[in-house]
């Protein structure tokens, strides 16, 4: 079986979902019997080898050293098909489909007509074709019989005249299954079988994919009450197509399927499940989601499977996420260009590793033009130019056809190509510039934005201290961020340079034209965290770093360095935050503090999910704090009871009744003569204990009965805690708590709302102010028909306690989101 597992597409697509194929025309599988006619032996024995041999996924081609035990029901997801005519057909590695283009249903939503179906299954290099078809070939050993034939290892016998049952039949008995009492034709003549050909691009000249297309014409007629299920590229189907066949396109892989990917494959690498390894293999999932977020480059390609496998297996086995994409980009090119041919022993006509030299040069023609695409004949006229320097037997246009087919170009209009992403053009390029060292075309283009990321990849492998140098004589916002971005890189990096560029940022403080630039190039690298939302919003996926926080808003406490996200500032400090970001930055994005919708949206919830962030609440008109999970500013009921046992201790209460007579004249009502107040009309014989006692006995007594009163009335109150927001909404809530309190409860209640005021103005709390409000609130709840407003203040000043004390660490963070229009993309465009 080994010919049926040899090559790498079987590494593309796999997740844990798996697909359970029930085809409503196969029979169910008869119960084993201890008597078994020869037939039943040689079904179990055939199913059994079909089993085995398509047990796990098959990683040949893949340069970085992998597992080789992965199995594929574990590490399967579905990609999903849809109906499209066959010249619609994406060709590149990335084939995507219009968004107007709906529908995503498995192979068997096709295969459960009660009419026998004749499919062709077509998709880009990579986009999971050949998964597929082992996937369900395993799938309908529990209910049919499953044909697999991989075409390229038949071609002489197809050609030959050969029939299927011939050739199946064949191929057991190379591998020690004899078919003496011809089962399978007598299968096949039953209608009980899906017969699966794969790969007809893989035949490599045109008039033989035509003589296979015939022969596949003539087994549907022959054998017609079975389905059969053809794959291919797009141009291999098109020059030999299938008569009557329905087209079926593979849908790249949707953002949920990609972290199902991901997850299913570290618990399959993981092997035996433990709760450590569980944990263990959920942690390193995340950490490459979250590295591919980080680099939306990097996360464009993960809707293709075998690239998406490429960067899983890369990132388990060197942890080399975002940090070596120039080494990641490098293996898919060579693994797109011919390491999977070799795997699959197709035989190449010509050097393979011609068409990576032909690339990196036409990479810098297009990079030197400023171009994302050019015409046909500039195309070949730089081939032709190549090709008089190298020994090869094919043409510019033999090469031309093999790198389209390879994916790694796409025809985007007629007689115009460009590269299946930005980022092979870029990464090609940087390779051309490295090794023709041409280090003079980027540090002349340190101002040009189009440049960048060229730029970046070749200092992965290269010394940075040209360009830096360049950057720093220029000083622009472009060079400012290229020297940021160099130094995010970790590239390495001469002293002196990396303390000027320091010393730069610095002085951006107290020089307001150089921090126009270095807040514009600040906000340049941050806004390459933006994706677009499925209503339409921009939305920066990372929090606001430190580094470009301070340069606009000076917020006392605020925590953070560098490209850290600044953390716990205030609910006014994030809105000025933003208004000085409009005063600021020249960005064609108007940035503001994003809202719920926006960070629930599933392109950006799974980065920011572990955040507490400010967002405007649109009901409300004012900022609140927002998190998935657990918020942060949440305070219970029990914090806020324990906290005001601890207020009751008998030195506070001394030094709260102390208060109430020295600090009379600074407040209306002081919190002695609302305690006196209130036990001389409810409990006046308390009050004469307490006149006739000394000062501890007083205040125990005081401490028992207040505690008495605040625990009753936390037992009748129905209060749901909800996070703490921007105390300056309390002062209006405390004008509305009902109409029932006492003269010397709304006395109280107008020292609150100064309190809290003054508070709002000051922004600070002091650790006496906040006892005095907490038990001022609690006992004030006792009087008032709405007592939730009271409750939330004493928890405002209990988290205010925890924040001061290192209780708990105050982490706010601000998301930036922008309102643009749909033709202003997020991204570069592919």
């Amino acid at each position: 079986m080994d010919s049926l597992m040899s090559v790498l597409a079987t590494a593309i697509g796999a997740l844990a979902l798996g697909v359970t194929v029930m085809i409503w025309r196969r029979t169910s599988r008869p119960a084993p019997s201890p008597s078994l006619t020869p037939d039943e032996l040689f079904e179990q024995e055939y199913l059994a080898r079909v089993r085995r041999g398509l047990r796990y996924v098959d990683l040949k081609g893949l340069q970085t050293a992998s597992h080789s035990s992965l199995e594929l029901d574990k590490v399967y997801v579905d990609v999903g098909l849809v109906r499209r005519a066959p010249h619609r057909v994406g060709t590149d590695v990335l084939a995507g489909l219009p968004e107007a283009v709906q529908g995503r249903w498995p192979l068997d939503h096709f295969l459960s007509s009660e009419t026998p179906q004749v499919l062709a299954v077509l998709g880009g290099p990579g986009s999971g074709k050949t998964t597929l078809l082992r996937k369900t070939a395993r799938a309908i050993c529990d209910t049919g019989t499953p044909i697999l034939l991989f075409l390229r290892d038949h071609l002489t016998e197809i050609l030959r005249g050969a029939s299927l049952p011939e050739i199946v039949t064949g191929t057991l008995a190379r591998y020690d299954l004899a078919d003496p009492h011809e089962w399978v034709a007598r299968r096949l003549r039953s209608g009980r079988c899906v017969v699966m050909l794969d790969g007809l691009d893989e035949v490599a000249r045109s008039e033989d994919r035509r003589s296979v297309s015939a022969w596949v014409e003539r087994q549907i007629t022959a054998f017609p009450d079975n389905d059969f299920v053809l794959t291919s590229r797009r141009q291999g189907f098109q020059d030999a197509p299938v008569d009557g066949a329905v087209v079926l396109q593979v849908r790249p892989f949707t953002p949920t399927q990609v972290r199902e990917f991901v997850h299913g494959w570290y618990r399959a690498v993981a092997g035996t499940i433990t709760q450590d390894a569980e944990e263990r293999a959920a942690e390193e999932a995340e950490d490459l989601l979250t590295r591919l977020d980080s680099a939306p480059a990097l996360g464009d390609l993960t809707v293709n499977p075998l690239l998406l496998t490429m960067i899983a297996t890369v990132h388990q086995f060197r942890g080399a996420l975002p940090g070596s994409r120039a080494d990641l980009y490098r293996e898919i090119c060579e693994v797109v260009l011919w390491h999977r041919d070799e795997a699959k022993k197709l035989v190449a006509v010509g050097n393979n590793r011609h068409k990576m030299v032909l690339l990196r040069s036409l990479a810098y023609l297009m990079m030197t033009n400023g171009v994302r695409q050019l015409p046909r004949e500039v195309l070949l006229a730089e081939f032709d130019r190549l090709l008089r320097r190298l020994s090869t037997p094919l043409d510019a246009e033999g090469h031309l056809a093999r790198i389209v087919s390879d994916g790694m170009l796409v025809e985007w209009e007629r007689d115009q190509f460009a590269f299946a992403h930005l980022t092979f053009q870029e990464y090609l390029a940087a390779a051309y510039i490295r090794e023709k060292n041409l280090i003079d075309t980027l540090y002349n283009a340190v101002d040009d934005d189009w440049w960048r990321e060229t730029t970046l990849l070749y200092v992965a492998g290269s010394d940075a201290d040209p360009v830096v140098e360049a950057c720093l004589t220029s000083r622009t916002s472009a060079a400012l961020g290229l020297a940021l971005d160099c130094v995010a890189e970790g590239v390495e990096l001469d002293e002196r340079l990396r303390s000027e560029l320091d010393s730069v940022v610095d002085a951006a403080a107290n020089d307001p034209e150089l921090r126009g630039k270095v807040v514009q190039a600040m906000m340049a690298r941050h806004a390459r965290s933006v994706v677009r939302t499925e209503s339409g919003v921009l939305v920066c996926r990372n929090p606001v770093p430190a580094a470009l926080y301070r340069l606009l808003q000076a917020s006392p406490g605020v925590k953070g360095t560098g490209d850290e996200p600044a953390r716990g500032m205030d609910a006014l400090d994030a809105l000025e935050f933003v208004e000085s970001l409009w005063r600021t930055s020249s960005s064609p994005y108007r940035f503001r503090l994003a809202q719920a919708a926006d960070l629930d949206d599933p392109t950006v919830l799974p980065i920011v999910k572990s955040l507490s962030v400010w967002i405007v609440d649109t009901r409300a008109h004012t900022l609140v704090p927002w998190s998935h999970g657990p918020s942060p500013r949440l305070v219970t009921l029990d914090e806020v009871l324990n906290a005001a046992r601890e207020d009751l201790r008998p030195d506070r209460m001394r030094a709260l009744m102390r208060w109430s007579t020295t600090d009379i004249s600074a407040h209306r009502v002081g919190i002695g003569i609302l305690f006196t107040t209130f036990f001389t009309e409810q409990h006046e014989s308390d009050q004469a204990f307490l006149t006739e006692q000394g000062d501890g006995a007083e205040a125990t007594a005081l401490m028992r009965l207040v505690w008495e009163q605040v625990l009753q009335q936390a037992r009748e109150t129905t209060w749901h805690p909800e996070p703490i927001g921007d105390v300056g909404t309390v002062v209006p809530q405390l004008y509305d708590t009902g109409h029932r309190q006492q003269p010397w409860s709304i006395a109280t209640l107008k020292l609150l709302q100064d309190m809290v005021s003054d508070w709002d103005t000051t922004g600070s709390l002091s650790p006496s102010r906040a006892r005095r409000m907490r038990m001022m609130a609690l006992m004030v709840a006792t009087d008032v028909d709405k007592p939730a407003v009271l409750y939330k203040l004493a928890a405002a000043a209990t988290l205010w306690d925890q924040w001061r004390s290192g209780k708990r660490e105050r982490s706010e963070v601000i998301i930036l989101a922008a309102d643009a229009p749909e033709s202003l993309s997020a991204r570069r465009p592919r």
